[in-house]
């Protein structure tokens, strides 16, 4: 299968998980700060286990399941996070981005750089019309990407959730193929 794989940026290749990338992927899901804004709790060394084990299964293009890439650090050859897709509708080509980062790695601008690079790939490998992501009101580091790549904030949902006793607000970021293209075109 020709998944187009990995992809090249500056300073990033995205690929698929692999075996090896067990501990670096838990200090990104096994962090508990990045699971402050997940709704569950840090993963554990099997959980990550079986999310790299699980993504040897999913196929580009596979309608409801998430689409996992690393991103690698060129330079160190450091896993520095992932970014999800995934198609939620196929005759719509609607798709949903999520994304999580090691927080050493932070204010370097990395993350920016590996979202833009796998939204770019949504829209032409997988051929998505528009992609949108949900995000917890409080992860101001996280919107403030999408608005930094583009994305639009579509909505505000007030007490969106429940986690113990508190309401958590959402917002809900999109962007279009062609609002991209105009943005990463040179």
């Amino acid at each position: 299968m020709n998944d187009r794989l990995p992809i090249t940026t500056e300073r990033l290749s995205l690929r698929r998980l692999q075996p090896n990338d067990t501990a670096a992927l838990l200090a990104v899901y096994g962090n508990e700060d990045n699971a402050r804004f997940e709704f569950s709790p840090a993963w554990s060394a099997e959980q990550v286990n079986d999310l790299i084990y699980s993504q040897s299964d999913v196929y580009l293009g596979d309608p409801g399941v998430p689409f996992t890439l690393a991103a690698i650090e060129n330079a160190s050859e450091a896993l520095v996070g992932s970014v999800q897709i995934t198609i939620n509708s196929v005759e719509d080509r609607q798709g949903e981005l999520g994304f999580a980062f090691n927080p050493h790695f932070g204010g370097r601008g990395l993350a920016t750089e590996a979202v833009n690079a796998a939204l770019g790939y949504a829209f032409s490998a997988m051929e998505l019309h528009r992609i949108f992501a949900g995000v917890d009101t409080r992860n101001e580091r996280s919107w403030r990407l999408m608005e930094r790549i583009g994305m639009r904030r579509e909505a505000h949902f007030i007490h969106a959730s429940l986690e113990g006793d508190e309401w958590i607000d959402d917002f809900t970021y999109a962007m279009l193929e062609d609002e991209w293209q105009a943005t990463n075109t040179t």
